[in-house]
């Protein structure tokens, strides 16, 4: 195949893509029940729904078996994560690539990411698989606003049948624009063009509180904290609506910087800023560092708000007290 005719096949594939991307009328990143609703009675046959509950749990609504939305595909929260150790840690280009295909996902597919709906921090989950999925190299992305539950009691229907899909032959390709790893983070301290925002609660922040898994408490050295929990209507599961949203960023100046890293214990509610301040807001230049504090702690890296000795010894007393009682 000479150049021309290269150039020319190029050209008919981006043509279909883009052709693709427009018929799907109201597709945004974060679409209401109802909004999926309408895109799925014009599109079922095209778009994906990946519901992240477990199959099988107690309770009725956080199990994909007790019922799901009709053709949503089964990938539990927990194939997208990483070892006990340091449940954050980004998945191998190999790993990737089996889960995409086996969802029968391509880089066009039409993806929606559906969570249970119970909880702001449950939203943090879709968020972790959304932007893992994008940085896979996926194209066409949403999260539903209030999961499972809005679908539920917006009186959609449900289905208790079993999805399967023929297997699709895409290789994700690991796009960098949205990931920042451990040694991209140490480079970007101290840099006056870059925020580090810490996502967890205040307590986290300050060192009170730690993840199982972290070496110490602290966060990243200069960095800034937003609590993700900000971002939702009376603190969950909705978000603030898109106004909002953008007003909140303006206030709280989450908009100064050139590079915006996200991070939390594990880059799960760290997702959650990330996609807000990325996905709806529109800011360019927002990473998500998925290891976060479990692994920054413990590669021994700069700090802030790490206890003394002694306050270190008194938060894990206190901390046995509170876990063992």
């Amino acid at each position: 195949m000479n150049i021309r005719s290269l150039f020319s096949t190029l050209l008919l594939v981006l043509a279909s893509s883009f052709a693709f991307a427009n018929s799907v009328s109201g597709w945004k990143p974060l679409l209401s029940a109802n909004e999926l609703n309408q895109i799925l009675q014009a599109h079922s046959e095209a778009v994906t729904i990946i519901d992240i509950r477990p199959p099988n749990a107690p309770d009725p609504d956080s199990s994909y078996n007790a019922g799901h939305i009709p053709g949503a595909l089964s990938s539990p929260y927990g194939n997208w994560r990483g070892p006990a150790e340091n449940p954050g840690k980004f998945l191998s280009q190999s790993q990737l690539t089996t889960l995409v295909q086996g969802l029968g996902l391509t880089a066009d597919t039409p993806t929606v990411v559906l969570h249970k709906g119970d909880s702001y921090s449950d939203f943090g989950a879709a968020a972790r698989v959304y932007w893992t999925l994008k940085t896979a190299g996926l194209r066409q992305l949403a999260v539903v606003d209030g999961g499972f539950t809005a679908w539920k009691q917006a009186g959609l229907p449900i289905s208790k049948e079993v999805t399967k899909v023929s297997p699709s032959s895409y290789p994700a390709m690991i796009q960098a624009d949205w990931l920042a790893s451990t040694n991209d983070v140490e480079q970007q301290l101290n840099r006056s063009n870059t925020k580090l925002l810490d996502a967890r609660p205040e307590a986290f922040f300050l060192g009170e509180k730690w993840h199982g898994a972290a070496a110490k408490p602290g966060t990243i050295s200069g960095a800034d904290d937003f609590d993700n929990k900000q971002w939702f209507r009376s603190g969950g599961p909705l978000l603030e609506a898109p106004e909002r949203l953008q007003t909140l960023v303006q206030q709280n100046g989450l908009d100064q910087a050139e590079v915006t890293v996200s991070f939390c214990n594990t880059g799960h509610w760290a997702a959650t800023n990330w996609f807000v301040l990325s996905e709806v807001v529109g800011q360019e230049g927002v990473k998500l560092y998925p290891e976060s504090m479990v692994e920054w702690s413990a590669a021994g890296l700069p700090m802030d708000n790490v206890p003394g000795r002694l306050k270190w010894a008194w938060l894990n007393t206190k901390q046995w007290f509170t876990n063992t009682f």
